[in-house]
């Protein structure tokens, strides 16, 4: 689990994709967006705080501070909300049309929809002062491309009105489909996400690490970039010696990503030829332990360990293979595939291990099936082209022009004749039919995409007047029924089916650890933040607040620390 390397792969670090997510340039010769920064990691999805690597944190650390296209971030929601007031662009936000939701989720994506509303509002604002002035905005500069982009841009100070509004139209729709195909790369859907987990790009002044460096190195950090070295030295104080400061450990760990973790691994090593995780693993103990040192775990290398575990342990733990394999993304699944070799090669004694082989050895029936399946990481996604079609511009019902703002008509991502046919399928495979076809079960489940499956279970409902998880309970059994419910709660909702989890492992006499660790570390900087409000709508209370009555001592804080208050 602690040690071991995994190729590179699809998604930058601390936010979404490349290729069709962020384009070097919006279109139209007006270069506006940040380049793609170098390809990382799929789980690298803190999509709304982090930039590229630029040269290596200790040396200028970070390019783009926002880590996403200008105006699609979270923070910038801080100021959209008081510029939205007086644009004029729009009255009200339209509802999105055909929207998927069901009664658990439909305020949380309501919400949703007018914070993208707001960030199409900046977007529109910055793209306007741009091809007014024909300089580049601020965060293109900071790629380190400012000449580059500056020859590139020409000033057009005569442009008409008409033409303004055209070129924005054109663009806002370009980079807002771009975005909507990160999201979908990140966690299958268009919905937006958000960790409570972000990069540290700057110390202030409170920040433990200054002060100890300001201290015992005589050199003031605060309002500088991330340094690794500080860092790994504030760490190693924390270590040395009689006894451990704890508070120091759970405050780096919770406050950095695990990007900058991975680079604390090798910056500890180099100064002084030490293993971070070896020091960890003889100053901690318990749950408290585990939990640090899987924060230090690249999360597909953390994923394949919870497999092997799973697998490899005392019985089989079905509900963390579930849990894993069928909400990730197919990227994400395809570096699991990458990493389980080294978190397993010495179970196999030099050869090359499969997954399938060892869920084969391991689970059985229909259940076995669903998971190979699932392990495949090919579930069908939205094709650009698709999309295109089901993005609209939002009228301004007032006055039926264009606001030059979009939404996506949920209704044209799914084949409704389709969904139709394999409704049918499923009611025949199912409830009209003496016992259960679960071919044809693990056939439409495992494979079709989130929205066309969403529109398949509405049809569901009409052709039979049961929900689909009432005749998946009514249908089937044991370890495939959990994996079929898994399935449909994570592609409704994701956070809402994460939030179950949490509460299931904490609820009645004992706390299942193991799942608390593995929920709360693998979703710190995807959609942590969705989850504690689907939390909070399921219990009434938050889940920091639970953590709080049910954990004890540091494995507390440190939990507390990474979910946040909320």
């Amino acid at each position: 689990m602690y040690g071991g390397n995994y190729p590179p792969s699809n998604y930058p670090p601390f936010h979404g994709g490349i290729g069709g997510a962020y384009p070097p340039q919006f279109g139209g010769g007006y270069n506006s967006g940040p380049p793609p920064p170098p390809m990382h990691s799929a789980y690298n999805v803190n999509q709304y705080g982090g930039g590229g690597y630029g040269g290596g944190y200790n040396q200028g650390g970070y390019g783009n501070p926002s880590g996403a296209v200008p105006g699609f971030t979270v923070p910038a929601l801080q100021q959209c909300h008081n510029m939205a007031q007086g644009m004029g662009m729009m009255q009200q936000p339209q509802a999105p049309v055909g929207m998927p939701v069901t009664s658990q989720v439909q305020n949380m994506d309501q919400h949703l929809f007018q914070q993208q509303m707001m960030m199409q509002q900046q977007m529109m604002q910055m793209l306007q002062q741009q091809i007014k002035t024909g300089q580049p905005m601020a965060q293109t500069q900071a790629q380190g491309q400012q000449q580059e982009e500056q020859r590139a841009c020409t000033p057009q100070p005569d442009i008409s009105e008409e033409d303004m509004k055209a070129k924005v139209r054109e663009q806002m729709q370009r980079v807002f489909i771009d975005e909507l195909c990160r999201r979908e790369a990140v966690s299958g859907t268009f919905e937006m996400t958000e960790g409570s987990v972000k990069p540290l790009f700057k110390y202030d002044a409170e920040d433990p690490v200054a002060s100890w460096y300001n201290e015992n190195r005589g050199e003031d950090i605060s309002g500088k970039k991330w340094n690794c070295e500080a860092d790994c030295e504030y760490m190693r104080d924390a270590m040395k010696g009689l006894g451990t400061n704890d508070d120091a450990i759970v405050h780096v760990v919770s406050t950095r990503c695990n990007a900058q973790r991975q680079e604390m691994k090798t910056m500890f090593k180099t100064l002084y030829g030490r293993d971070m995780i070896e020091d960890i693993k003889g100053e901690l103990s318990g749950d408290y332990k585990e939990l640090v040192m899987a924060l230090f775990v690249s999360p597909p290398e953390y994923d394949a360990w919870c497999i092997k575990e799973a697998i490899y342990g005392p019985g089989t733990d079905e509900g963390a293979l579930i849990e894993i394999f069928l909400t990730r993304t197919n990227a994400q699944i395809e570096e699991i595939r990458n990493a389980y070799p080294s978190v397993l090669n010495n179970h196999y004694h030099g050869r090359t291990p499969k997954i399938e082989k060892d869920i084969e050895g391991d689970t059985s029936g229909d259940f076995k099936r669903l998971l190979i399946s699932a392990a495949q990481g090919k579930r069908y996604t939205i094709p650009r082209d698709r999309l295109e079609e089901a993005v609209e511009e939002i009228m301004n019902p007032e006055t039926e022009e264009g606001t030059g703002m979009f939404q996506v008509n949920y209704k044209k991502l799914a084949d409704c004749k389709k969904a139709a046919r394999e409704a049918k399928q499923l009611f025949e495979a199912g409830e009209d039919k003496w016992g259960t076809d679960e071919e044809t079960f693990i056939r439409i489940f495992a494979t079709r995409d989130y929205y066309q499956m969403r529109e398949t279970w509405n049809e569901y409902v009409k052709l039979t007047q049961r929900d689909i998880l009432n005749s998946v309970d009514r249908e089937t059994s044991g370890n495939f029924k959990a994996g079929l419910r898994a399935i449909v709660m994570n592609i409704r909702c994701r956070p809402m089916y994460f939030a179950e989890k949490l509460k299931k492992s904490m609820k009645g006499l004992g706390t299942d650890e193991r799942t608390l660790i593995r929920i709360i570390v693998s979703r710190s900087e995807i959609d942590m933040v969705q989850i504690k409000q689907c939390f909070l709508e399921l219990t009434k209370k938050t889940l920091w607040k639970w953590l709080e009555e049910d954990t004890s001592f540091n494995f507390k804080k440190l939990l507390q620390k990474i979910v946040g208050r909320n």
